[in-house]
């Protein structure tokens, strides 16, 4: 049965503003999509989302703000940014923790994303009614950095291993060989913040850091490689100086 509690407009047209629009509707709420791609009649979006209160802005963060000033009678709205680094006073940012493609996900997974609040927004139940996600706030302040290790954590990794899948081939080695170490990697973090971390950087084997090193010679790998040995030193040294 549809849920009249709230009227969602989503702005937008990429992978996003599709998952959002596909949530909203299986959890029966009313939901609207507007992008500048839509039909002729369609180009206003006060026009489009008249009958929506609230509006998700699943737009890039440099367009955010731009947009509410080029539609200033949105203001009227509850509006709703889902950057994860953007500040602006001109809409409230909620920021859904989850990395989005281009398939859409089983219905009650979306349930499950935690949602990110700027710290003066409202109530997330008033905010984002018929909406049950866990969720939390973070300070103006707090939101680069939070930002910045979601990129590291995520978009990171996923360059990272894929530069393993495309080295493997190169090799001659299937790719698919790679998926038991990916995986067994991805359940021990998750099992634990402080699982332990294995291999030559742990152990302290400067010989095999060293080969691995001039194996990656000028690649760009290397850089990252240096990055991930100064940052395994200094937290270890932060950790047993703690400890």
């Amino acid at each position: 049965m549809e849920n009249q509690t709230a009227r969602y407009g989503v702005i937008g047209d990429g992978r996003l503003a599709r998952h959002l629009k596909f949530w909203l509707g299986h959890k029966g709420l009313r939901v609207k999509q507007w992008s500048r791609g839509d039909d002729l009649d369609m180009t206003n979006p006060t026009l489009a989302l008249a009958e929506c209160d609230r509006i998700l802005l699943a737009i890039s963060d440099d367009a955010i703000e731009p947009f509410i000033q080029t539609w200033p009678e949105l203001k009227d709205k509850v509006l709703i940014h889902c950057s994860g680094s953007l500040v602006t006073p001109a809409a409230i940012g909620v920021h859904p923790l989850q990395t989005f493609g281009e398939r859409l996900f089983e219905p009650a997974h979306y349930d499950e994303i935690p949602m990110m609040l700027d710290q003066g927004a409202p109530p997330f139940e008033q905010l984002m009614p018929g909406l049950e996600n866990p969720h939390c706030r973070m300070r103006p302040e707090q939101k680069a950095y939070y930002h910045a290790l979601c990129v590291l954590a995520c978009s990171g990794t996923q360059i990272l291993w894929r530069e393993m899948m495309s080295g493997f081939e190169q090799l001659g080695i299937d790719s698919d060989f790679a998926a038991p170490l990916l995986r067994k990697t991805a359940e021990d973090a998750l099992r634990s913040s402080g699982a332990d971390i294995t291999g030559p950087l742990s152990r302290n084997d400067i010989d095999t850091q060293r080969r691995n090193l001039d194996a990656l010679g000028g690649d760009a790998l290397a850089d990252v490689y240096r990055a991930l040995q100064t940052t395994y030193r200094e937290r270890s040294r932060n950790s047993n100086l703690k400890g």
